[in-house]
Parts: C-alpha cells; structure tokens; sequence
C-alpha cells in the first residue's frame, strides 16, 4: 500500500505574534500622524481665527479713538476705552468706549460673534493693554499709541497664549488742540495706572482662571511679558478734553 503525505500550511505562533506587532507598530504610526495632523489643523486654525479677530479690536479701536480725539468736544468731557468680560463669561469680551461728561454714556466700538452660549464661555478670552507715547519733530507734537491683544482658547484649556502688538499715530495731537480753542488747551491721552494695573493681578487672574484653577503658566508668561520692557502696557486709556 502506498501512503501519500500532506503538507500542512499555516502559521506558527511565532509568525503571528510577528504579524501583530508589525500590525501595533503600523497602527501606531498611522495614530500618531493622525493625531500630528489633527493638532496642526486647530493650531493653523486658531492662529487664523485669532489674528482675524485680533484685527477687528485693534481697527474698532483705532477707528473709534481717532475719530473722537480729532473731533469736536467740550471741557470735562472724557472716553475711556476698555475691554470688559475679558474672560467671555455668558456673552463675548466686548471692546466699550465709556464717556463721562455732556451726553455721557458707555457704548460698543466692536462686538464679536464668537461661539458660545449664556451657559457656556465664548471661544476666546480676550483682553487689551495700552500704552502711550509723545513724539517731537520740530516743533510739532504727535501723540503715538500702542496697544496689546492677548487671546486665550476657553474650548482647548491650553496654555498656549496669541499675543497682537500694534500703533499708530495721532499727528498734530496738541497742534489741532491749540486750534480748537481755549476748551481744548488742556487735551490730553493717558493711560489709568492708578485703576488698571494689571500687577494687581486681579484682571490678569481672572484672565487666565480656567473653571476655578488659576492656569499659572499662562498668568506667569502674561505678567513677565508686560514687566519688561518700555512703555509699560495698562487696561484702560482715557483722552480728556480740557
């Protein structure tokens, strides 16, 4: 009798342990470049949202301190320009000019539309520092005023901080003052030191809470940010007629 043998194919143990490691390791890659990809998206897509809206507060406020410091006014008459809400609690950080004097009152120079709900905060903290500086040339005096946006995510809890620097000029500040009349001999442009100290720390605090637990990294780079160099940046600027 003739006996005909069969060959068995298969994989070892070996082999199919092999096979899943390979199998983990490709996963793995495939995960992290996934994952790469994701985090490079909402970080092109939050430095984008934030530089855009970065640039509607600094052009709300330009326009809107321009267009009052050239204009028409009387003696005591003030405008303050501040961000409140900073933090975007039940409604977005609004940028408000508030006048004190004839026809006082405080309104919006820009309104944003970010997302959230009354229960919920707004995609971004926002918050505003100013700065101001006088320049000669001859025998004119232009006024220079600089500004700091810093927006936080409240939807990613990061650390990560967007910081927007700009200026601009207010030409023949006390020139057009002298122009005007007695009532305006007195303009002037200051920033509150003594009301808006962000080394108070309470505003800046605020700012950088997420729910109740202070994000310390966030408040430290802020404050060292702001502790250095010159002119020193505050929360509020004001322009006095008179």
């Amino acid at each position: 009798m003739k006996k005909t043998s069969k060959n068995k194919k298969g994989f070892t143990l070996i082999e199919m342990l092999l096979s899943l490691a390979i199998i983990c390791m490709i996963g793995g890659v495939i995960g992290g470049l996934c994952l790469s990809i994701s985090n490079s998206f909402v970080t092109t897509y939050n430095i984008d949202d934030s530089a855009d809206y970065a640039m509607l507060y600094a052009k709300g406020f330009e326009n809107s301190f321009l267009a009052t410091t050239q204009g028409a006014g009387s003696k005591g008459q003030k405008w303050t320009w501040e961000v409140t809400n900073p933090k975007g609690q039940s409604g977005p950080p609004l940028l408000q000019v508030t006048k004190t004097g004839s026809g006082g009152g405080t309104s919006n120079v820009f309104t944003p539309r970010f997302i959230g709900t009354s229960n919920k905060p707004s995609k971004w903290s926002v918050i505003m520092f100013f700065s101001t500086e006088e320049k000669t040339t001859g025998s004119n005096k232009s006024m220079c005023i600089n500004y700091r946006i810093y927006m936080r995510d409240n939807y990613s809890r990061t650390s990560y901080i967007y910081r927007y620097d700009g200026s601009f000029w207010v030409p023949r500040f006390y020139e057009r003052a002298d122009m005007a009349g007695a009532d305006a001999s007195g303009r002037t442009v200051y920033v509150e030191t003594t009301t808006s100290n962000p080394m108070t720390e309470a505003t800046l605090k605020d700012f950088c809470m997420d729910g109740g637990t202070l994000n310390s990294k966030a408040f430290n780079a802020i404050k060292a940010d702001l502790e250095t160099g010159t002119p020193k940046y505050w929360t509020k600027i004001t322009y006095k007629w008179g």
